[in-house]
């Protein structure tokens, strides 16, 4: 006798849940690639440095900081203030931002979320210039292994993906004390967080295998400390998306 048997199809909640494992830490005071060659000629030239075409490109980085070691601390803050922001501060903000860049976490303590990612490149260089005027910045690049009883799911993994997704993503393997939760935990419930691009600076998605993303993320410790002690977590990106 034959029997009909029906046929098993997992509900969209199960497939939009993903299991996530941390793959790596590492802690940042740099993030590569932040200052180039061509930025170094621009500062020399700025301080009027002879001869900066003629400057090996291996020995710009060198003499660059020794070039703003020979300003006051709040002269070389705002130099390379001016130069990262351009017109996007006014005069007497970077000013202030010179004199306080010296004892404050502008990377992280700055009113204006989507400042940070430039204030921790600018508060990396000048760390190099002089440690003992500088705080040293602190980044944390978070590589995650991403997988999913759905493969196709996978798909919303990629490079350029929605930054919101992202940090609902990571909230979901923080505590309550998070500060990432604690700041912005009624627009992570909601999946509406305007800041998500300020929060992320950096993500990376490769794909190791069919069923695996490899999601490497970048962006302050300040937003990812507390994600430090995980080891692995579930997101349900079902409360985000609808």
């Amino acid at each position: 006798m034959a029997f009909d048997v029906p046929l098993y199809l997992p509900n969209e909640s199960q497939m939009m849940k993903y299991k996530i494992e941390i793959d790596g830490l590492e802690d940042l005071s740099e993030l590569e690639g932040s200052w180039q060659p061509a930025d170094y000629v621009a500062i020399l030239e700025e301080l009027d440095v002879d001869g900066v075409s003629d400057i090996n490109q291996d020995e710009l980085r060198d003499m660059c900081l020794m070039s703003l070691q020979d300003l006051e601390p709040p002269e070389a803050a705002e130099l390379l203030l001016k130069y990262k922001f351009g017109t996007e501060l006014t005069d007497g903000q970077i000013r202030n931002y010179g004199i306080e860049s010296q004892h404050e976490r502008l990377w992280e303590q700055s009113a204006d979320l989507e400042h940070h990612h430039k204030m921790f490149e600018i508060a990396s260089l000048l760390n190099a210039v002089n440690k003992m005027d500088f705080p040293t910045p602190d980044a944390l690049q978070v590589t995650f292994l991403v997988t999913c009883a759905n493969p196709e799911m996978l798909d919303l993994f990629e490079d350029s993906m929605d930054r919101g997704l992202l940090v609902s993503m990571l909230s979901a393997g923080m505590d309550q004390s998070a500060v990432l939760k604690r700041m912005f935990g009624d627009e992570i419930a909601l999946g509406k967080i305007p800041e998500a691009d300020s929060i992320i600076w950096i993500v990376h998605v490769d794909t190791p295998d069919k069923t695996t993303r490899r999601i490497q993320i970048t962006s302050s410790a300040y937003w990812l400390d507390a994600i430090r002690e995980t080891r692995t977590f579930e997101w349900d990106a079902n409360l985000v998306t609808h």
